[in-house]
């Protein structure tokens, strides 16, 4: 028997996580999670560094008390090294290469799955000004691997987290027509008002929204989450920025005021650029997207959303016209 620190240390005749639970059930999910790594991935500027926070899980028969949790951080280290060494630099291929390692390691196992998240900065010019920004949004990625009659089915998604905002519609028109009318009673005619009234920006409230999409990803396919996050922020009234002097915000303010939206508009909107702009994606694809506005004058918040998959909204646009 040696000692370790004072400790002593013992070679463990018995596996405690290979033994039978008192209560055999079944757990769908165990692992880890707040798990920090260094990651690098493709950009529309070349290869970026990113330092994303992931979760790994896989599922534990009912003959087995506990999952070999060193297991996961193992596999994660090995996958990183064949990253490196392979020059993989889509999150993607990562998470697929995770699940796969997962499934190898936890032989017991007919289900894995990670769920990555990493902040992403863009440079993007403000408007109206010289100024180059650094714009963060939010990553997601998972991968979910399944294991039936030795075979392995792989499930990969990606998607991103933006913040924008939204001017309300409802309200810009109430006042629209209240402005019409009292200067109708100064005397106005129908011509002027129409000319005021098309230059004149018409006040509203306005709501910081947040946007949340994800889209499978089948083997072989891959989607830049730079453009995807466009896609995104282009549905919405207006964009935010991490700096804006008085005649930027102020043309910032009034260009979303010429393009007033519910939230529900942003997300039908979002379905729409997503299918025009994702073409080679195949109909198969599952879509989900989420729209949270952050309400000014109310106490509550406002979501819209949509689970559906790139062949319906193709099939829906086609039938309406759109």
């Amino acid at each position: 028997m040696a000692k370790t620190n004072g400790v002593p240390s013992f070679e463990y005749s018995e596996d405690l996580q290979e033994s039978r639970p008192k209560i055999q059930l079944k757990l769908t999910r165990v692992g880890i999670k707040n798990l920090t790594i260094e990651l690098r991935v493709s950009g529309q500027g070349g290869t970026i560094l990113l330092f994303p926070t992931i979760e790994l899980y896989v599922d534990l028969p009912s003959n087995k008390r506990g999952v070999h949790l060193s297991r996961d951080p193992e596999s994660l280290y090995e996958v990183l090294e064949k990253i490196d060494a392979l020059k993989v630099y889509h999150v993607e291929d990562f998470c697929e290469m995770m699940v796969r390692n997962l499934l190898r390691k936890h032989e017991y196992a007919t289900q894995a799955e990670i769920k990555l998240q990493s902040t992403y900065v863009v440079h993007r010019q403000v408007p109206d000004q010289e100024t180059v920004t650094q714009e963060p949004f939010e990553i997601l990625a998972t991968a979910t691997a399944l294991r039936k009659n030795g075979d392995i089915a792989i499930t990969r998604a990606v998607g991103v987290k933006v913040i924008g905002f939204t001017a309300c519609p409802c309200t810009q028109e109430y006042l629209k027509r209240a402005t019409r009318a009292r200067l109708k009673k100064m005397g106005y005619d129908e011509a002027e008002l129409s000319k005021i009234l098309k230059i004149l920006p018409i006040a509203t409230h306005t709501q910081r929204t947040s946007g949340l999409v994800l889209l499978t990803v089948p083997e072989d396919y891959y989607v830049d989450v730079e453009e995807l996050a466009e896609s995104v922020e282009e549905s919405m009234s207006g964009q935010t920025h991490s700096i804006l002097k008085r005649p930027a915000e102020a043309s910032v303010v009034e260009q979303a005021h010429k393009k007033t939206m519910f939230t529900e508009d942003v997300v039908r909107e979002v379905l729409l650029r997503l299918s025009r702009k994702y073409k080679q994606l195949p109909d198969s694809v599952d879509v989900f997207v989420q729209m949270q506005s952050s309400e000014s004058i109310h106490k509550h918040d406002v979501v819209a959303e949509r689970t559906t998959t790139l062949g319906e909204i193709r099939e829906e646009m086609k039938l309406s016209g759109s």
